[in-house]
């Protein structure tokens, strides 16, 4: 059945499609300004920023990857690259730089928009570019283990479930984890997942405790190297993989199937071990009125990674840490949206001092008018009177 989040962004997506075929249509006779063309310019852009998931058999929901292909979204192109929403990294430029960000230069982004804008010329058609075809493949090399999941079928009449797993690691020691990743089967339906240690234990706020999170994974990102820790596996620990399956149009009414496999990227010493604190607000309403909540180190800690809680998915979000002598400096801000929920790696690990001072400005529905309001009817969702969280990804400082 279709949800209403569904409803909408198909919605909005036939929108976009009829401005741009409009746009196009009345642009038919445009006179030829851009001086950089498709074969020669745009498509090493397309391929290396857009290739993973705007291929052919790729999540997206259309190939940019040849000139017929390309050209009827042009003005679509143009509108998601303004928007700051494709590549879809929705962290703003900030003092604090991240080593996952798949942001074009201002170089690709000036050719991007020049050709899009100034007729949108081919080039020489003996610059045709080659086929490109769909990497599937494990992008950091064939993990150190390999845990297959069960096959999962979409029925012709479903257009979006998701899917839980719990998979034993039959692991007879304890091992650590530099990285973790997903390899989908059928890679234009799998569109995010999460892979975590089963555990038993409730999160406390107030403490520290071992990240049971190892991957955010989202089409088209690749697994970063923790490097400067790791994730600690107990002895014949089980992984819970949940991930979230959407057919695109293209697929909509066929009977489509899955089968994912988890891969372990393992360290033979023992690492420092990445530990989770959690910065949570009191319970909230559903509301667009900001909220801001803070919490202060009681030790010196290296922080590697940024992420917001899964619930969020339509909301705004400002980190800024203060020193105990009063200096401010803004870590990240972003705009959290449907389906982009990920870990943002800092390109180096922030030193925070004990004393420092860790604030945190949300905004619930305020990533974009236009997207659905907090509470997607897919699990996870916010629920009016939760508390926001935010969590950052840590070592202690030895």
């Amino acid at each position: 059945m279709t949800s209403p989040i569904r409803r909408q962004l198909a919605l909005a997506g036939l929108v976009t499609l009829a401005v741009s075929l409009n746009v196009q249509r009345g642009e038919t006779h445009k006179p030829i300004t851009s001086k950089y063309t498709y074969n020669e310019d745009v498509f090493p852009v397309l391929r290396e920023r857009c290739g993973r998931c705007h291929v052919p058999g790729g999540v997206a929901p259309m190939s940019l990857m040849t000139y017929g292909d390309a050209f009827p979204w042009g003005e679509s192109i143009r509108a998601e690259i303004i928007a700051g929403h494709m590549p879809p990294w929705h962290a703003e430029p900030g003092p604090v730089r991240f080593r996952n960000a798949p942001t074009l230069t201002a170089a690709e982004m000036d050719r991007m928009l020049v050709w899009v804008s100034g007729g949108s010329p081919q080039g020489n058609p003996q610059n045709v570019p080659p086929p490109v075809l769909l990497h599937h493949d494990w992008p950091m090399g064939r993990p150190d283990l390999v845990l297959p999941l069960p096959e999962v079928t979409m029925s012709p009449d479903a257009s979006e479930t998701v899917r839980e797993f719990t998979i034993p690691t039959r692991t007879t020691r304890p091992i650590w984890v530099r990285s973790a990743d997903l390899l989908p089967g059928t890679p234009s339906i799998v569109r995010n997942a999460t892979i975590s240690v089963k555990t038993d234990t409730t999160d406390d706020p107030g403490r520290l405790r071992p990240e049971e999170l190892l991957a955010i994974w989202v089409p088209g990102d690749d697994p970063v190297d923790a490097e400067d820790g790791g994730f600690r596996l107990p002895v014949s620990a089980d992984l819970v993989v949940r991930i979230h399956y959407r057919k695109t149009y293209s697929y909509e009414g066929r009977e489509m199937t899955d089968r994912s496999n988890v891969g372990l990227y393992l360290s033979e010493s023992p690492l420092n071990e990445i530990q989770r604190l959690t910065l949570t607000s009191p319970p909230v309403a559903v509301t667009d009125t900001p909220v801001s909540f803070e919490r202060t180190l009681t030790e010196e800690l290296r922080v590697l990674a940024f992420r917001p809680d899964q619930s969020l998915t339509n909301a705004r979000l400002h980190v800024t840490t203060v020193s105990a002598a009063g200096e401010r400096t803004s870590v990240i801000q972003l705009s959290v949206r449907p389906d982009w929920t990920r870990r943002y790696w800092f390109d180096r690990p922030l030193l925070l001092p004990q004393g420092t001072r860790v604030e945190v400005l949300a905004v619930l529905n305020g990533a974009d008018t236009l997207l659905p309001p907090a509470g997607s009817p897919l699990p996870p969702q916010f629920v009016d009177g939760s508390p926001v969280r935010v969590m950052l990804d840590v070592v202690r400082n030895r």
